[in-house]
């Protein structure tokens, strides 16, 4: 054989091993990102999914006398408008009040980020209601088995809740081999899961970590022996009407939901989470989820310290739900996704806000970035 004849074999030979070795653990991530591009709002399109099934009843908000008859000031208007938004909506008394799109349709799914943490902690919470989950203290090992291993043990559910599990997971990590990517773009979350390990002890400090939330979500599956998907479907989107199916995004082998994010879904049926939060768990009188379970996921874990604002105690975080501390001293109980996907509950206006968008991400002020408080304002604005 010639030699540039050898040279073309042996690189061919060199790219097929390099594309086969795509399709292992350790780098399916790389195929997966190269496949599906940097993630967006608009994941669904690109990655595999499975069917949030809203039944046959679905049902539109009943529209406030005043819907779309108060303006939002345009400082206010301008400033959500400068951060790219693409859906607002505010909702009082249980009905609809304010609602607007740019360059997005009523009817057109958006992508959640971590908003559908919030979601995991409600189906969490279902479980210990009906005894599927004994207590939030119990080990995780008693339902993983990586869990039942050294330090691991020590674990409990709570600590997931809380962000607080002292595990490896780092989400400021951005490299092509952090547990980020491999959550995101791997192939199967259970071996992103078994890669996690004990860094320091539990309970004790709050470190937001995606990866806890995916735990959460493997716990689910197995207490409930049914994907998360069909879970939302059944618990949430079935008795709350939705008026669209929705979406869940899986990992590349379609083996698991990315529990961490990936719920997909109209501004409005989001807005049905909110609103279910501010009737302390009660849809049109069936109880889906216990108030005392929601009390307790809407306040601080304020035992908790957080390490990076001198050991001060944690005031806003609760389990998988954001605690705004407003300027004007309202606490206002919020999902929150990346690029700003956000679900306000506002209980002393008995409302709700939803913003959907693709905001830059700017500089945190205590762990939250300071657009939430005008689209708190906004919001505010056209409520009575």
């Amino acid at each position: 054989m010639k030699r540039p004849l050898r040279i073309l074999f042996s690189l061919f030979l060199l790219l097929g091993v390099v594309y086969a070795a795509t399709y292992t653990n350790r780098l399916a991530h790389i195929r997966n990102f190269v496949t599906w591009g940097p993630h967006t709002i608009y994941d669904f399109k690109t990655h595999p999914t499975r069917l949030v099934d809203n039944g046959d009843s679905p049902q539109a908000w009943p529209l406030d006398s005043l819907y779309n008859k108060r303006d939002i000031p345009k400082n206010l208007i301008d400033s959500i408008e400068k951060q790219r938004t693409i859906a607002f909506l505010v909702f009082q008394n249980g009905k609809l009040k304010y609602e607007r799109y740019w360059n997005h349709g009523r009817d057109s799914l958006s992508g959640s980020f971590s908003a559908a943490k919030s979601m995991i902690s409600l189906l969490i919470g279902i479980a210990l209601d009906e005894g599927r989950i004994k207590s939030i203290d119990q080990p995780v090992a008693d339902y993983l088995d990586h869990f039942k291993e050294g330090d691991l043990r020590k674990i409990r559910i709570r600590d997931l809740l809380t962000m607080s599990s002292g595990l490896s997971w780092k989400e400021s990590d951005k490299s092509y081999f952090s547990l980020n990517a491999y959550g995101y773009y791997g192939d199967d979350l259970e071996y992103t899961v078994s890669r996690m390990e004990p860094k320091e002890a539990p309970g004790q400090f709050w470190d937001y970590r995606s990866g806890d939330t995916q735990v959460l979500g493997l716990i689910v599956e197995k207490v409930f022996g049914k994907s998360i998907s069909a879970l939302v479907s059944e618990r949430f989107a079935k008795p709350m009407h939705f008026e669209h199916d929705a979406l869940w995004l899986l990992d590349g082998e379609q083996k698991h939901e990315k529990a961490f994010c990936c719920f997909n879904g109209i501004a409005r049926d989001y807005g049905r989470f909110g609103q279910l939060v501010l009737n302390n768990g009660n849809w049109n009188g069936k109880q889906i989820v216990s108030k005392t379970y929601l009390d307790a996921a809407t306040k601080p874990a304020s035992y908790l310290k957080d390490p990076t604002e001198n050991n001060q105690p944690v005031d806003y975080y609760g389990y998988q739900y954001w605690i705004v501390n407003h300027p004007n001293g309202l606490k206002v109980p919020s999902m929150n996704g990346l690029f700003g996907q956000y679900v306000y509950i506002i209980k002393e206006k008995n409302a709700v806000i939803v913003r959907l968008g693709n905001s830059p991400i700017e500089k945190f002020i205590h762990h939250y970035q300071p657009e939430n408080f005008y689209y708190i304002d906004a919001g505010l604005s056209v409520l009575e």
